[in-house]
């Protein structure tokens, strides 16, 4: 997901957002990853934490 919760405001997920923030949908904790396009960018995005978040909709489907 692009954007997650923290201290109850959604933050985008950037370089410079915490590392670990909540998930805006269930709440559950999510952690920031970053992915490598091209040669010189990056791409900063949360992911649940493994085990956390079962069952939210954003878990699987990211973009709802």
């Amino acid at each position: 997901m692009l954007a997650a919760k923290v201290n109850g405001r959604l933050i985008k997920a950037s370089s410079d957002s915490p590392e670990v923030a909540q998930c805006p949908e269930c709440g559950g904790e999510v952690r920031k990853r970053k992915r490598k396009i091209g040669r010189n960018g990056d791409v900063f995005f949360y992911r649940h934490r493994r085990g956390v978040g079962n069952d939210c909709p954003l878990r699987y489907r990211p973009t709802k």
